[in-house]
C-alpha cells in the first residue's frame, strides 16, 4: 500500500479509536461490528468490495454520536428521556452528514443513514421496510445488535451467545431482513461467528483499504480526512469550534519563519490538527464548565495529551505523530505536564504546537471567559518566552505578520486551501525531527 493511501487508512482507524475512546458504550463498537458485518456479508455471497464497504461502513456509522448524547452515556439509566431519544435517533442523519464529506467513501452514506432502519418499518430516520432498505444497512442493523447484546447495559448484563441467538430468532422478520438473521445464525450454529481483536480489526480495515481506495491518495484527500477527525474533536466542546485548524495553521506559518522544509510543515500541520485528540475522552461537563476546576476534573484535563498519544501509538501510520502530541503542553521551565520536560529536551515539534495552541486558546471564547484581544496573547506570548514558550519558536510566532494571524483567526473551513501548498508530503519524515530540538533550532 503506497504511503499516502497507508496515512489515509491510519486516518480512519483513529476515528475508530476517537469514538472507542468517548465514555459510554462506542468503545470497540464500530470495530467489532466491522468484523461481524464482513463475516455476514462472505456468507451472503457478497464480494470483496461490498464487504470493504461494510468495514468502513460499521466503522463511520457512529460517527454522528459523538457530541450528541453524552450525559446519556455519562449518567446512564434505565429508560432513556424523550428529548435524549430524540436526539439519539438524530446520529444516522448526522453520521451521514459527515460521511458525505470523507473523500472516496462518500457512496457509503446510504448505508450509514440506514443501519437502523427495520424490516418491518419500525427502525429509524425514514421508516423503510423490507427491500426497500439497502441489504448493506440490513447487515449492520443486525451485526449492531448482535455486539450491543453482547455487551453489558445498565438495565442487563452482556447476553449469552444462546440468548443473542434466541434474539435474532424473535426478530426474523421484524427488526432483521430474514435472509441476513438466517446467515447469522447459521454462523453461529457453526461456532464461526468471528472473536474480535484489535489485530483483526486493523488486518479488515487495511484489507478495505486496498479494495475501495485509489492506489495513490492525494494530500488534498488525506487534508479532508484530517478536518473529520478533527471536527470530531471540536464537537466536544461547542467553544473551540475550528481550534484543531487553527493551531493547525498557525504551527505551519510558524514554521515557516522558522525555514523548516516542507516534511516537516507537514508532520506540523497533521500534528496540530490532531494534538487535542485526547480530550474525546473528557467528559463534555469539564471542558464546559464555567467555574474552577476540582482536583479531579483537573486530572481529566491533564490526561489528554497522553490519552491522545496513546491512540497514535496503536494506529502505525501515525505513531510518528505521537511526539508532538503527548508534549504539547510542557513548558519550557520544566512545570507542564505530562512529563515534566524542560527546555531543549521539549521535540521542536511540541514547542511549536505549545505556542499556537495557547495563542489560539486566549484570542478564542471559552466557557468561563470571553475571547482576548489579540494583541494581549502577542504580549502573553512574548512574556513568557523563555517560561511557559521556547524562546526561539516564541520569537519565530512573534515574527509572524498580523495579517496572517487576523487571517488564520478568522477563517473557516474553505479557506484552508489556502495552506494546501506547504503541506503536500504528509509522510514520514526524518526521526531526528522527532526528538530534541536539533542543534539550533531552539
Amino acid at each position: 500500500m503506497d504511503s499516502g493511501r497507508v496515512f489515509y487508512a491510519g486516518l480512519l482507524q483513529t476515528l475508530t479509536r476517537v469514538m472507542g475512546s468517548a465514555k459510554g458504550y462506542l468503545h470497540d463498537h464500530g470495530p467489532q461490528v466491522a468484523l461481524l458485518a464482513s463475516r455476514l456479508g462472505r456468507e451472503l455471497g457478497l464480494d470483496d468490495v461490498q464487504r470493504s464497504e461494510l468495514v468502513f461502513a460499521a466503522v463511520l456509522s457512529d460517527l454522528g454520536m459523538v457530541g450528541l448524547a453524552e450525559d446519556a452515556w455519562e449518567n446512564p439509566v434505565l429508560v432513556l428521556p424523550d428529548d435524549v431519544r430524540a436526539r439519539v435517533e438524530r446520529h444516522p442523519q448526522r453520521s451521514e452528514e459527515r460521511v458525505r464529506k470523507i473523500p472516496h467513501l462518500a457512496h457509503l452514506a446510504p448505508l450509514v443513514r440506514h443501519h437502523h432502519e427495520w424490516w418491518d418499518g419500525n427502525g429509524y430516520p425514514d421508516r423503510l421496510r423490507g427491500g426497500d432498505i439497502p441489504l448493506g444497512a440490513r447487515v449492520l442493523r443486525l451485526a449492531d445488535t448482535v455486539v450491543a447484546l453482547g455487551g453489558p447495559r445498565p438495565f442487563r448484563g452482556a447476553l449469552s451467545r444462546a440468548e443473542i441467538a434466541e434474539t435474532v430468532t424473535a426478530g426474523l422478520g421484524g427488526e432483521f431482513g430474514p435472509e441476513v438473521a438466517r446467515a447469522f445464525l447459521a454462523l453461529d450454529r457453526a461456532d464461526a461467528v468471528p472473536r474480535f481483536s484489535r489485530e483483526a480489526f486493523s488486518r479488515a480495515l487495511f484489507d478495505a483499504a486496498e479494495h475501495l481506495l485509489p492506489s495513490a491518495v492525494s494530500p488534498l484527500s488525506n487534508n479532508q480526512l484530517l478536518t473529520i477527525v478533527a471536527n470530531l474533536i471540536d464537537a466536544k466542546d461547542p467553544y473551540t469550534g475550528g481550534h484543531s485548524r487553527r493551531v493547525a495553521m498557525l504551527a505551519v506559518a510558524v514554521a515557516d519563519e522558522l525555514r523548516l522544509d516542507a516534511d516537516l510543515r507537514s508532520h506540523l500541520w497533521a500534528v496540530g490538527y490532531l494534538h487535542d485528540l485526547g480530550k474525546v475522552a473528557v467528559p463534555l461537563r469539564v471542558l464546559a464548565k464555567t467555574s474552577g476546576l476540582s482536583t479531579e476534573e483537573l486530572a481529566l484535563i491533564r490526561a489528554h495529551p497522553g490519552d491522545g498519544a496513546r491512540i497514535l501509538q496503536e494506529v502505525e501510520p501515525l505513531q510518528q505523530l505521537t511526539t508532538g502530541v503527548r508534549h504539547h503542553h510542557e513548558r519550557w521551565d520544566g512545570r507542564g505536564y505530562p512529563d515534566g520536560l524542560s527546555g531543549h529536551r521539549i521535540p521542536l515539534i511540541a514547542q511549536v504546537i505549545a505556542v499556537c495552541d495557547a495563542y489560539d486558546a486566549m484570542t478564542s471564547r471559552r466557557a468561563y471567559r470571553d475571547s482576548l484581544d489579540p494583541e494581549f496573547a502577542r504580549c502573553e506570548v512574548e512574556r513568557q518566552s523563555g517560561r511557559q514558550f521556547g524562546p526561539t519558536v516564541a520569537e519565530a510566532f512573534l515574527a509572524v505578520p498580523g495579517e496572517t494571524l487576523e487571517r488564520i483567526q478568522g477563517m473557516r473551513p474553505p479557506a484552508i486551501a489556502d495552506f494546501r501548498e506547504p503541506v503536500q508530503a504528509l509522510r514520514r519524515i526524518d526521526p531526528r525531527w522527532l526528538g530534541p530540538s536539533p542543534v539550533g533550532m531552539a
